[in-house]
């Protein structure tokens, strides 16, 4: 049926077009920017694929149309003209106004985001809801874009509202976070893939030692559900609430190619950018009472198509009626007219002409126009229109699209089966298999489980000008030709041949591709040593449709939320105690800092600055570029400045010598040091640190710090208040070490207790002379 109008926000609505509140927008990423799909995608992208006889496409506007949306844009990649037919085709352009847009060269989701930045559509005054993969929701959205705004009346640095839901199924990309719970801030997003399993939780020290604000005083770590478990435990919806302030960053930082990988790392570790992101948790809003709706139920169900397994067990969500209203019967986006029957059966109401032999065990769907013969068996499985099964056949969740003839006594386990595809009689299809549109399989062929066929080669990514399995869409036989030719592929043409003619048989019209696993883990265009963890070939397998999360060989401990007080004593870091978890927490660390690249560069940059006599300026910003671009924290960095300067000061000669050349090295480059620091008391401790490390420098500690003073770095007050710290006499330091810095501390205590006399003197002259 068409999209209903919506009645139920008539007043908001009027306000809008009354130009007293601004539209609400969204954006979906119609490009997967990936290959998870390719073998399906050589005719149509992934966003026009049909998931229950519906493309996707049509469940992400209906679940955007159920939160008050009024202007879609759609930003897509190859089959451009296939989405704008979609869009002229659909009953949704008249239930919001809808765009399309794309431009050539399109790699990633970050070269996305600037060209939109660059065409100047959203409204920078309003959020706009960003979509990065195909949904499928009865959520209203517009309950996150409110709690967003309601931040930002308080808080104007939050640029962006990432989407959280409670429990779920487990899935292998599921990340940590570290959220303070009070003010919904997010602090850390780490990717934690499932396999290779990470051993510990590296999570950035900075949160912990430096809060900011310094009223965050508890944190809590946000992890997905258990391996063996769908309770507890957080997932990232793919739905965020961005301000304009988020597409300027893409502009601005070419090096973002990925929403999470680099977007919001970038934002979470930036000392200069001063924007945070927030986290909205969906079913934990509060209703109030008195609002007119407050009793109506509202829907909390919202997932994304990330993979043939997600595509999977959202089918059988939709089936099971988990998505109502959006179930075939009542409302299915597609607009087909489906009856219900017992075990949740859905037959179309179009010409299904069923077998009295014929057992259908639910959840399942068979389309209109479909044939379904003697002693056949589906048992949880979708079949497109117009498909034919024959005798003695079983589909086992199988999913069936459009025009789809399958012969007698075959039996198909966990698998997708493309458009116009045929299967003669006899054929077994093992699970997790995805047949591409167009193929035919031969009779009598058991084709492996996790297999991938498509009736053109397989190019390697490399090799190809396609950056995403939507861009692998020339369907022509002189395009076929060209690849067949190719000199470019990396297996040999004559030995994949052979193993097709063993495998499928010679009666078959296809080409086998390696499996998933098989392929080269994606790496970063714009920096080929970056790997994307989710797609190492042991992850990703996990992905794939019919696999069991119990095939993985690791332990089924995971994090989960942990509640972690900021009163942890300071020498054990790490002790934090699960507050209520079911999982348990293993391995969980603070990771040591930054790598030792960093460490290298910035020498590197200090060294030439003070080579070459750069400006303050000029050496500064290029220490804060590797702090952002290391994630290093200035902490981190002022300590090496500081090692760097203390080094050019000699640790031998007379006192005069050393605080003359101390002095100028100061002078001349110590504000290196004071635009990393919060107060100056920071820089004495770093040069106390450095004396404890380099014995030769210890007896000169109280000059050093004369030197600070003398040349206007440290100030009395952060000098008194390092004397009085604690840390300065070694508390809380190693055992080997904490002679050292009594040692240091005497005498730097000397020289200020006499700064400190020498200024109480001139207070009681002033005095006198009153």
């Amino acid at each position: 049926m068409p999209p209903k109008k919506q009645t139920a926000k008539a007043d908001n609505k009027s306000k809008r077009q009354d130009g007293d509140e601004a539209l609400l927008q969204a954006v979906i990423l119609a490009d997967s920017f990936n290959r998870r799909f390719e073998v399906l995608c050589q005719d149509q992208p992934r966003i026009l694929l049909p998931l229950c006889s519906t493309p996707l496409l049509t469940w992400t506007f209906e679940s955007l149309s159920l939160s008050g949306v009024q202007h879609v844009i759609i930003w897509c990649g190859a089959h451009e003209d296939k989405i704008r037919e979609f869009v002229e085709q659909s009953p949704f352009k008249d239930v919001f106004k809808i765009e399309c847009y794309s431009a050539p060269n399109t790699a990633t989701a970050g070269d996305a985001m600037r060209h939109i930045d660059g065409l100047d559509i959203l409204n920078h005054d309003n959020p706009y809801i960003l979509v990065h993969h195909p949904l499928v929701s009865n959520y209203d959205f517009s309950t996150m874009v409110e709690s967003h705004k309601k931040r930002r009346e308080t808080d104007k640095t939050i640029m962006m509202t990432l989407g959280v839901g409670r429990g779920g199924r487990p899935h292998p990309e599921s990340p940590i976070m570290l959220v303070h719970p009070a003010s919904s801030r997010l602090l850390h997003y780490g990717l934690n893939p499932l396999a290779p399993r990470q051993q510990r939780a590296k999570i950035p020290a900075q949160p912990f030692l430096d809060p900011w604000p310094s009223s965050i005083d508890e944190y809590e770590i946000w992890s997905g559900t258990n391996a063996s478990s769908s309770r507890g435990g957080y997932r990232d919806l793919g739905v965020d609430i961005c301000e304009a302030d988020v597409q300027a960053q893409y502009t601005e930082n070419f090096d973002y190619a990925h929403p999470r990988r680099h977007f919001l790392k970038g934002v979470l570790t930036s000392d200069l950018l001063s924007k945070t992101i927030s986290v909205h948790v969906v079913g934990d809003e509060t209703v109030d009472p008195a609002a007119p709706d407050s009793k109506i139920q509202r829907g909390r169900y919202v997932e994304r198509i990330r993979d043939t397994r997600t595509y999977g067990e959202i089918t059988l969500d939709i089936l099971q009626r988990w998505v109502f209203p959006l179930v075939p019967d009542m409302n299915e986006p597609g607009g087909e007219k489906y009856d219900l029957r017992r075990g949740n059966v859905y037959v179309a109401r179009d010409s299904v002409v069923l077998a009295r032999t014929t057992a259908l065990q639910g959840p399942l769907l068979i389309g209109p126009r479909c044939q379904l013969s003697h002693n056949t068996v589906i048992r949880a499985s979708t079949l497109g229109a117009n498909c034919v099964v024959g005798d003695n056949t079983t589909l086992n969740k199988a999913h069936i699209w459009s025009n789809v003839r399958i012969g007698a006594d075959c039996v198909l386990e966990e698998s997708i089966i493309g458009d116009n595809v045929v299967i003669s009689d006899g054929v077994h299809i093992g699970k997790g298999t995805l047949i591409g549109p167009g193929v035919t399989i031969g009779p009598g062929v058991k084709v492996p489980e996790f297999s991938r066929i498509c009736r053109t080669r397989y190019v390697p990514k490399d090799d190809s000008s396609s950056e995403d399995e939507d861009s692998n869409s020339d369907s022509d036989s002189d395009a076929s030709e060209s690849r067949k030719k190719s000199k470019k592929v990396i297996f040999d043409a004559q030995a994949a041949e052979n193993h097709r003619l063993a495998v499928l048989g010679p009666d078959s019209v296809g080409f086998l591709w390696p499996t998933e696993e098989e392929e080269p883990p994606e790496v970063d265009s714009d920096n080929s040593d970056e790997e994307d963890v989710y797609e190492h070939p042991k992850n990703k397998r996990l992905g794939q449709l019919g696999r069991r999360l119990s095939d993985a060989s690791f332990s089924t401990a995971s994090l989960s939320t942990l509640s972690i007080n900021s009163t942890t004593p300071p020498d054990s870091p790490a002790s934090y105690a699960s507050s209520g978890s079911e999982l348990e927490v293993s391995g969980l660390n603070i990771s040591d800092g930054p790598p030792p690249a960093f460490f290298a560069e910035a020498r590197s940059s200090l060294s030439r600055a003070y080579d070459e006599g750069h400006s303050i300026e000029n050496a500064s910003l290029e220490l804060k570029t590797l702090v952002m671009g290391y994630n290093s924290g200035i902490d981190t960095a002022r300590a090496e400045v500081v090692n760097f300067l203390m080094s050019k000061v000699p640790g031998e000669g007379s006192a005069g010598q050393i605080l003359g050349a101390a002095t100028k090295v100061w002078a001349r480059w110590g504000q290196l040091a004071v635009n990393l620091s919060r107060d100056s008391s920071d820089i004495a401790f770093d040069v106390q640190n450095y004396c404890v490390q380099n014995a030769a420098y210890a007896p000169w500690f109280g000059i050093a710090l004369r030197a600070l003073y003398d040349s206007d770095i440290v100030d009395e007050d952060g000098l008194v208040e390092w004397r009085d710290a604690p840390e300065a006499r070694g508390e809380g330091a190693l055992e080997a070490e904490r002679n050292a810095y009594k040692e240091t501390h005497a005498k730097g205590k000397q020289y200020v207790d006499i700064l400190e006399q020498m200024d109480s003197e001139d207070d009681e002259d002033e005095s006198d002379d009153e």
